[in-house]
């Protein structure tokens, strides 16, 4: 390091004659604040931190919650769970063991945690970093691919170093300075699931042996591989009772756009035929493919209408 005058004169004796030694080194002592000096290695890792960052758009984040309606995401101490109910155009409905029909929650706040974890790499899972909900938006911000707890007075959470975590379908994106080039590591990586055995007698059921089909919303008929076997009410929401009720609780979807739409609450369906959400222009794709399909009837509505009618509660962009 280069030194001025000023600086190359430090530790030099009062009347000392001459510039000094000014390619001196000189060692920084930084307090760094939310860390502790025996934390340098946590430090290190969030500042090398990798390019995969956040997208904590409002856009983004409302996509996310809404992957993670009915599920039920444990908190950071793992005593508690959190289930979202319902997202709505501002709020997000979260229920807990004490209060199991719900409570609302901004997802502007939802936001600004996640914008704060993509900001500094780490945040403190405390009342003080996350206000009122703090159990709940640390839950959340632990579906975060490579989300991890640190510490414990108080727990922090931040984002690990591998690429490979476990996601929990949560917005992310590739930073924009990061240039595109061959991927790194092994391509394949041992997993272990859990199989839902209904699946395969759900697709049955919805077939009925034929290798074509309609779609429930656009009523296209399609080969069987480009429909989806989709859940009206959501698998993690149903209870076992209707999670049995095959084939009542879903309907075939196709993978052009339909599926997508309605497991996004862009469309639903009431008194029998489709309807559309307002929240996009009507001049956008998903406008113009939402319009494509509005009104369209849907021949097994009747059968089918309570769970239509928990979609349109919980699921759909009214």
């Amino acid at each position: 390091m280069k030194l001025g005058k000023s600086a190359a004169a430090v530790h030099r004796a009062p009347n000392a004659i001459g510039e000094g030694n000014r390619t001196k080194k000189i060692r920084l002592i930084v307090a760094v604040p939310g860390f502790e000096p025996s934390e340098s290695a946590l430090l290190a890792s969030v500042l090398s931190r990798p390019s995969k960052v956040l997208d904590a758009s409002l856009s983004a984040v409302d996509g996310f919650l809404r992957e993670l309606i009915g599920t039920p995401i444990p908190t950071v101490s793992g005593t508690r769970t959190n289930t979202i109910l319902s997202v709505g155009t501002d709020h997000v409905l979260v229920a807990t063991s004490r209060t199991p029909t719900g409570q609302p929650v901004p997802i502007a706040e939802v936001v600004a945690a996640l914008e704060h974890l993509k900001q500094d790499g780490i945040i403190d899972a405390n009342v003080e970093s996350l206000g009122y909900r703090s159990a709940f938006f640390g839950a959340v911000l632990l579906q975060v691919p490579g989300a991890r707890v640190v510490g414990a007075a108080p727990p922090r959470i931040t984002i690990s170093e591998s690429s490979d975590a476990e996601p929990g379908h949560p917005p992310t994106r590739i930073a924009p300075d990061v240039e595109p080039g061959p991927f790194q590591g092994a391509l394949d990586r041992p997993v272990t699931t859990r199989q839902r055995r209904e699946q395969h007698r759900l697709r049955a059921a919805l077939l009925r042996g034929r290798d074509e089909a309609t779609c429930a919303l656009c009523g296209e008929t399609f080969p069987a591989r480009f429909l989806w076997a989709s859940h009206i009410k959501k698998r993690a929401a149903a209870t076992e009772a209707e999670a049995r009720d095959l084939p009542r609780i879903a309907m075939l979807a196709c993978i052009f756009g339909c599926d997508a739409l309605f497991e996004d609450g862009y469309v639903s369906v009431e008194a029998g035929a489709v309807i559309g959400t307002a929240a996009v222009d009507e001049a956008s794709a998903i406008g113009r493919k939402i319009n494509q399909i509005r009104g369209r009837a849907v021949g097994e509505y009747a059968t089918s209408a309570t769970y239509f009618a928990w979609h349109r509660e919980h699921v759909f962009r009214s």
